[in-house]
C-alpha cells in the first residue's frame, strides 16, 4: 500500500468492519500496517478518546461505532499488537500491555484504568490478550519478590540446544518457558510476563500507558530485579460483532 498522507482514513479500515479476527490480522499483514505504527496507533488512541462511555462495554462499542471506518478502528484492537508494531521493545508505549481504547479514555477524558475494572462487557473494550491476563478467577499477585525472581530465572533458562544452561535476555524475551510446575504455570503468558517483569514489563521498557500491576491497573510497580534501574519514561471473549446483534 502506497500512502499519500499519514492519516487513518487512507488505510481503508472500513473494509475490516465485518471481517473475522483472523482476516483482519491477515489484512494488516498484507497491507504492512506495522510500517505505520508511529502515527497510526496515536491516531487510533485519539479516536477512541472521543468516544462516549456508557454503563456497559458492548453498549459503548455499539453507540460509538456507527460507521464501518470506526468499526475497522475497533477491529485493529482485536488482533495481536505484533501485527501493528514491528518491534514492540522499540515502540513500547503502544505495545501489547497498552489498552488502546482505555488509553484514549484515560488520556483525553481523565478516566483511570481502574475505573474500567468492574465495567460489564469490558471484554469488548479491552484487547483479548490483556483481558485474559487481567481478568482472573484467582489473584496470584501475593507471591514474594524472591519467589517471583526464582520463577523468572527458571523461565529464562535455555534447556536444550547450544545455549543450554544460559539465560535469555529478559528485556527481549516475551514469555517464560518451563515454569509449568510453579505457582504461575497455569496463568496466561501475558500475566506471567507482567508479574515477572520481562519484555515490555521490564523496567527498561515499561511506560505509564501500560497495565503493569494486577491489583491496580494504574500503578507502576517497583522493580523486582536487584540492581536494575528505570531507564524508561515512566512518568469470555466476544465472538460476534456487536453492531450485528
Amino acid at each position: 500500500m502506497r500512502l499519500h498522507k499519514q492519516d487513518l482514513s487512507a488505510l481503508g479500515l472500513d473494509k475490516l468492519a465485518n471481517l473475522s479476527i483472523n482476516d483482519v490480522a491477515n489484512w494488516a499483514k498484507q497491507q504492512n500496517f506495522s510500517n505505520y505504527s508511529s502515527w497510526m496507533l496515536p491516531q487510533l488512541v485519539s479516536i477512541f478518546g472521543q468516544w462516549k462511555l456508557y454503563s456497559c462495554g458492548k453498549t459503548t462499542l455499539q453507540e460509538n461505532c456507527k460507521n464501518d471506518f470506526l468499526r475497522g478502528c475497533w477491529a485493529l484492537t482485536r488482533i495481536a499488537r505484533s501485527q501493528l508494531i514491528k518491534n514492540q521493545t522499540k515502540e513500547p508505549e503502544y505495545g501489547t500491555l497498552t489498552p488502546l481504547i482505555l488509553l484514549g479514555f484515560k488520556r483525553m477524558q481523565g478516566y483511570s484504568y481502574e475505573q474500567f475494572r468492574e465495567l460489564p462487557g469490558l471484554e469488548w473494550l479491552l484487547e483479548p490478550a490483556l483481558y485474559d491476563a487481567l481478568i482472573l478467577k484467582e489473584n496470584p499477585s501475593k507471591l514474594t519478590k524472591e519467589r517471583l525472581l526464582a520463577i523468572r530465572q527458571q523461565g529464562l533458562i535455555y534447556r536444550t540446544g547450544p545455549k543450554a544452561g544460559t539465560t535469555r535476555d529478559s528485556t527481549s524475551t516475551w514469555q517464560l518457558y518451563g515454569i509449568q510446575d510453579t505457582e504461575l504455570g497455569y496463568l496466561p503468558k501475558v500475566t506471567q510476563t507482567i508479574m515477572c517483569q520481562i519484555w515490555l514489563a521490564h523496567p527498561q521498557h515499561r511506560r505509564e500507558t501500560m497495565i503493569l500491576d494486577l491489583d491496580d491497573w494504574d500503578y507502576i510497580p517497583e522493580s523486582i530485579i536487584e540492581g536494575e534501574l528505570f531507564t524508561s519514561k515512566v512518568v469470555n471473549k466476544p465472538s460476534e460483532l456487536p453492531w450485528l446483534t
